[in-house]
C-alpha cells in the first residue's frame, strides 16, 4: 500500500496542476484568439472540456510519473522519447474520442492542449540538457580534486 500512495501522491498534485494550467491557456487563449478571429468569446467552458481536461491530466501524470519519477535504468532521453510518443497516442485518442462533441470553440481547445503537452516535452528537454551540464561541470571538478589529492592519477 506504501508504494501505490508514493505513486499515486505525486501524480495526483501533478494531475491537478496540469488540470489548472490547461483552464488558465484556456482562459488566456480566449483573449487572444477571438482577437485574432474578431468574435466574441464567452468565457465559460463546456462539461466535456473539463472531463476531457481530467482525463488528460490524470493520464499525462501517471505517464510522467511512471517514467520520470520512479528510479529507472534506462537513460533520460529514450524516458523522454517514450513520454513523447505516449502525449501523442493520448492526444490522437483524446480526439477520436471526444471529437463529436465539441463545440465551436473546439479549436481553441485543441491549442491549449497542444500548448500544455510542448510545455511539458520543453521543461523536459530543458531539464535535460541542464542536468548534463550540471553533470559535466561536476566531473570537471571531480577530476581536478582527483588530481590534485593523487598525483598518481593524473
Amino acid at each position: 500500500m506504501n508504494k501505490f500512495m508514493a505513486f499515486v501522491m505525486p501524480a495526483k498534485s501533478l494531475a491537478g496542476l496540469i488540470f489548472s494550467g490547461l483552464m488558465v491557456l484556456y482562459v488566456v487563449a480566449g483573449y487572444i484568439v477571438p482577437a485574432i478571429q474578431k468574435a466574441p468569446f464567452d468565457f465559460t467552458v463546456p462539461f466535456i472540456f473539463v472531463i476531457e481536461a481530467v482525463v488528460l491530466s490524470i493520464a499525462i501524470a501517471a505517464a510522467w510519473q511512471a517514467l520520470f519519477a520512479t528510479a529507472r535504468r534506462w537513460r533520460f532521453l529514450p524516458r523522454l522519447a517514450v513520454f513523447c510518443l505516449i502525449l501523442v497516442v493520448l492526444m490522437a485518442l483524446s480526439v477520436l474520442v471526444f471529437f463529436g462533441w465539441h463545440t465551436d470553440w473546439a479549436k481553441l481547445w485543441w491549442i491549449v492542449i497542444a500548448a500544455v503537452m510542448a510545455g511539458i516535452v520543453v521543461i523536459a528537454v530543458a531539464g535535460e540538457i541542464y542536468y548534463k551540464v550540471t553533470g559535466q561541470r561536476y566531473t570537471e571538478l571531480l577530476h581536478a580534486y582527483q588530481a590534485k589529492a593523487d598525483p598518481a592519477l593524473s
